[in-house]
């Protein structure tokens, strides 16, 4: 998905694998194609209805570690850290929580670290020592304002919401795997909405298919105008946190994603399809 932070407007989407929009009832695998005529009725519509589904707003799926961009704009909002605090955090490749030993994607320590480096590290244990700072009910009070808990309201067929623990249900192991984005569940366009309106100053924006209608008889055209729903993150969160995701391009795990002559701000993330994917591990 390719969203314009500041207006909403879905620039591009793509799901896989796709289908010829213009024969929409002729099935897209070899398999399907040959044993068609043995199908039942509602075989055929069930095959049909999986291959048109748009992973994009209907799939939910773990996001991983693209989640802690939100996780650090709560601890920056919050002032419960600061971007660059030496030694802010410790990494010894893993943290026990409740007697279960948690462990970082990375075979070797990251030691001390300050939270620009946590992220471009993208450090597990880093990130569960600041949600235990977070707490849960901060966390569920921004992941609110981020447009979590609901639709986004994009104007296209079977958007799916979310799924997250009952806040009275969450114990400290839930708290640590949230924080690197395991264990709930949330739709593509729910995500990227969330994290754009840290492009965009802070500011949530409902995500738009549509930029504007014209009437083939009277030539008159009606534009689908900017819907701001609120102001998440201050600016000056938004843009530190961006800030250290230029840091993940330039000098952490996003630097494959780096474009000579352009400014990229990233966030790498192993992802956990869930709803109907033959997809696991995308790189996000």
């Amino acid at each position: 998905i390719i969203m314009e932070p500041s207006t909403g407007n879905i620039l591009a989407m793509a799901s896989y694998p796709n289908f010829d929009l213009n024969e929409p009832f002729v099935p897209n695998t070899k398999e399907a194609k040959e044993n068609w005529d043995t199908l039942t009725a509602e075989e055929k519509s069930n095959f049909l209805n999986k291959m048109w589904r748009n992973k994009n707003v209907v799939d939910l799926y773990e996001p991983g570690s693209t989640f802690k961009t939100l996780v650090s704009s709560i601890a920056l909002d919050e002032n419960i850290t600061e971007i660059d605090t030496s030694k802010d955090f410790y990494c010894k490749g893993h943290e026990n929580i409740n007697g279960t030993k948690i462990r970082c994607w990375s075979t070797n320590p990251h030691g001390y670290q300050t939270l620009t480096e946590a992220l471009a590290n993208s450090c597990n244990p880093a990130f569960m020592q600041l949600g235990k700072r977070i707490g849960i009910d901060t966390y569920y009070k921004y992941f609110e304002a981020f447009g979590l808990f609901n639709t986004t309201g994009i104007s296209l067929p079977g958007e799916s919401s979310s799924i997250f623990h009952d806040k009275d249900k969450i114990n400290a192991t839930n708290i640590a795997t949230m924080s690197f984005g395991q264990r709930f569940e949330i739709t593509p366009i729910q995500l990227i909405t969330a994290v754009s309106s840290l492009a965009n100053g802070g500011i949530l924006v409902k995500p738009q298919i549509v930029s504007k209608t014209v009437n083939n008889d009277t030539g008159s055209v009606t534009s689908t105008e900017t819907e701001e729903v609120r102001q998440v993150v201050s600016k000056e969160t938004a843009d530190s946190v961006i800030d250290m995701m230029e840091y993940v391009v330039s000098n952490g795990t996003g630097k494959k994603g780096a474009v000579k002559g352009y400014t990229i701000a990233g966030k790498t993330g192993t992802s956990e399809a869930k709803v109907g994917s033959d997809d696991a591990n995308t790189l996000s």
